[in-house]
Formats: C-alpha cells, sequence, structure tokens
C-alpha cells in the first residue's frame, strides 16, 4: 500500500535562539523531514541557522493563514518560555497537534499577559482554567493581595483544549494530561531525540588533582535547578574530608545569587564556574569533565531535561530528584534522592564520591539507556505514526 506523504507545517524556536527546545528542533529536523514533506514558521526566519534554511523552506509566521490550505496539520512545539510568544498566537487561531515540553505554562501566561500589562487577559486565562475562583484570584492579584500560584496552576487548558493531539515526553506528563483531556483525543509520550556528540575531558583546564572527584552542575543556573543546595551539601563532603570539587556549567540568573554563596561557604577556590558555553561540543566537553552530573529541580514543572540526557549520553552517573520524569529514569543509570531533602543529598554525593566502581557502572548503564531510547530516527518515526493516528481520529 503506498504511503503518501504527510505536509506538516511546523512551528518551533530554531537554532541559534538560546532555547532548549530550538537545540530539540535542531536535533529532530533532520530525521523527521525522512518521514513528512515540513515547511518550517518562524517569527524571524531571517534569524534562523543557515544550515536549516537551506535545508528547509522557512516562513514567516504571518504567512501561514494564507498559506495553511498546503498541510495536513500544523506541529507545535510548546515550551514555557518567551520564545513560544508568536507560536502561540498563532496555534491559538489555527490548532492542530502540540509537542507540550512542560505541562506547566503558567509563567508563560503571566510574563506574556501581566508582564505586559494585560491584566484582563491574565483573568480570562485564569477565568478560563478556573472559572470564578480564578478570576477572583486574577482580581486579588491585581490588588496586591495574593501572588500568582506559578507552581500549582498550570494554565494549560486552553492548550490542551485546542489541540487535535498531544504529545509528551514522560508517562507522567501523560497522565497529568489525561486528566485534563479524558479520552476525547490521542496523547502519547515520545522520546527527546538525541545526536551522540562525542566530548572530550577539559579537567586539565582546572588545574585541580588529578584524583580529584568533580561533581557537576550543568545548564542555566536559576533557583529551581537547586544549586545552591547543591553547593551546601558539596560544601559538608569537603568538611568531612573528600577531595571533591564542584563545576558550574552554563549561565546565571541574577537570581541565583552564587557569588554570595560561595563567599559564605569559602568554597570558591574549589568551585570552577564556566559562564554560558555557546557551542554544544564545548558543553559536552564539560560534562564530560565531571565524574558525576547534579540535575536537581524542585518544583517539576513537568519538564524533561536535555542537559540530563546530554550527560547520560556522555556515561556520567546523575543525580537527581525523585519526582516527574526524573523519578522514571532508570535506577541503574541515576541515583534519586527524596526532593529538597538535603540529609539525603549529602549522603549521596557521598557515597558516589567514595565509590568509582560505582560510578562507572551507572556510567556505562545511562549510555546504553540514551543509545536504546533517544535515536532520531525512530522518534520520527513515532511522530509520524502519531500525526497519522490524529488524521485518523478527525471526524470529518
Amino acid at each position: 500500500m503506498t504511503r503518501f506523504p504527510l505536509h506538516v507545517a511546523y512551528f518551533s524556536p530554531l537554532p541559534p535562539a538560546r532555547s532548549g527546545i530550538a537545540d530539540y528542533s535542531g536535533d529532530l529536523l533532520p530525521f523527521l523531514a525522512q518521514e513528512v514533506d515540513l515547511t518550517l514558521y518562524t517569527a524571524e526566519p531571517e534569524q534562523v541557522d543557515a544550515t536549516l534554511r537551506r535545508q528547509f523552506a522557512v516562513r514567516p509566521l504571518a504567512a501561514f493563514p494564507q498559506e495553511r490550505w498546503q498541510f495536513d496539520l500544523p506541529l507545535y512545539q510548546m515550551g514555557n518560555s518567551v520564545h513560544h510568544t508568536s507560536l502561540y498566537a498563532t496555534m491559538r487561531r489555527y490548532p492542530g497537534v502540540v509537542v507540550l515540553h512542560d505541562y506547566f505554562l503558567h509563567h508563560f501566561v503571566a510574563h506574556t499577559t501581566v508582564g505586559q500589562g494585560r491584566y484582563d487577559e491574565y483573568t480570562r486565562e485564569l477565568g478560563y482554567d478556573h472559572g470564578q475562583t480564578g478570576t477572583a484570584l486574577a482580581w486579588a492579584i491585581r490588588a496586591g493581595q495574593a501572588q500568582h500560584p506559578l507552581d500549582s496552576w498550570p494554565l494549560n487548558r486552553r492548550v490542551l483544549d485546542l489541540n487535535l493531539g498531544v504529545l509528551v515526553h514522560s508517562q507522567t506528563v501523560a497522565d497529568w494530561v489525561r486528566e485534563v483531556v479524558g479520552n476525547g483525543r490521542p496523547v502519547q509520550t515520545i522520546a527527546q531525540p538525541l545526536t551522540p556528540v562525542s566530548g572530550e575531558s577539559r579537567r586539565n583546564e582546572l588545574g585541580w588533582p588529578p584524583e580529584a572527584i568533580i561533581f557537576a552542575a550543568a545548564g542555566e543556573v536559576t533557583p529551581p535547578k537547586q544549586v545552591d543546595r547543591a553547593l551546601r551539601a558539596f560544601s559538608r563532603l569537603r568538611q568531612e574530608g573528600e577531595n571533591v570539587y564542584f563545576l558550574i556549567v552554563g549561565g546565571e540568573s541574577a537570581e541565583a545569587d552564587l557569588d554570595s554563596l560561595i563567599a559564605d561557604l569559602d568554597i570558591g577556590s574549589v568551585v570552577h564556574r564556566t559562564g554560558f558555553v555557546p557551542d554544544l561540543a564545548g558543553f559536552v566537553d564539560w560534562l564530560a569533565t565531571a565524574d558525576v552530573v547534579v540535575n536537581l529541580r524542585a518544583p517539576t514543572l513537568g519538564e524533561t531535561s536535555a542537559v540530563a540526557l546530554r550527560a547520560l549520553a556522555a556515561a556520567r552517573p546523575l543525580l537527581v530528584y525523585d519526582h516527574g520524569w526524573y523519578g522514571e529514569l532508570p535506577e541503574t543509570a541515576v541515583t534519586r534522592v527524596p526532593p529538597l531533602d538535603d540529609e539525603a543529598l549529602l549522603a549521596a554525593m557521598r557515597r558516589l564520591a567514595q565509590s568509582p566502581a560505582a560510578r562507572q557502572e551507572m556510567g556505562q548503564s545511562a549510555r546504553h539507556y540514551v543509545a536504546g531510547r533517544c535515536q532520531p530516527a525512530q522518534v520520527a518515526q513515532d511522530y509520524r505514526v502519531f500525526l497519522e493516528e490524529v488524521l485518523r481520529a478527525l471526524p470529518f
């Protein structure tokens, strides 16, 4: 039986945007193009990476309304950052299939409404999700009598109600989505594609002892990443006499205020901070420098972590909080501790520091896990199968 190609309008932040979802699309698109016919839509086509512009038709978002008849479906990559502002407006008018990278969209909604002085739009969104309770809370927030429930109200109901199908990256989020939409539309988990990048340790650049055990936190440092808790546990480990050092790879938000913490803990001589690393190869080199990667997130907003996957692909044991997507990672490759349990975190770091055999075994298991699950070609095939399922489910 001949399979006719699907024509898909693809909406996403695209490289070189400083967005994890832009990087995700960069990994996925060459393989997805082997499964479906793609046209890329983005707010600033001229800013897109030249390699993608050579391979694909890259069109401005404003052109889609006149061109939408060419496509079987639009496909939206949606996350909780301002990079999605323009495509979100298009999705509200022309829904299709959404890939929900973050279950909670409240930060995005708040920034694009009250963050721009549009309290009326924020009130409508809270009302859409929570009825009169939401509307009343919006008025209380505007009056300074309440705080934004950023970490407890997802504000994703409109996105879930609009779209014809939903793809997510964890069983946890799939269960959450089904609680909202029921059985009314297709919902499916799909793995994150990951193109392997070989890394070379840069340990020699650090001037630390060859036998040092290096813990690392990677990715942009923000308060939910709990790097402060990791540094406090690390400081206690140093006081116990362990030969440990700490590497911070990535940019740092002002809210994280690591300068004060590192000074208070008096650990400046054993902590190295790279700042933002603009290229993936360099980022992976720093992951390869570490003996253990600490990837804590609390609260979880239903995200998955490309940094965690990169660490696993680099055969580095991973230390995570036991909730959400992180709780689904295999125990053979990660050490999971209860969220915000500082004593459990310290104990886990101590065990990993003292056991090179365990680190090596976990690292090999980590690499095997990613190799078996995150193949871009297989992920692209899974995309096509899901898009065909959505089309078959349409009542017309």
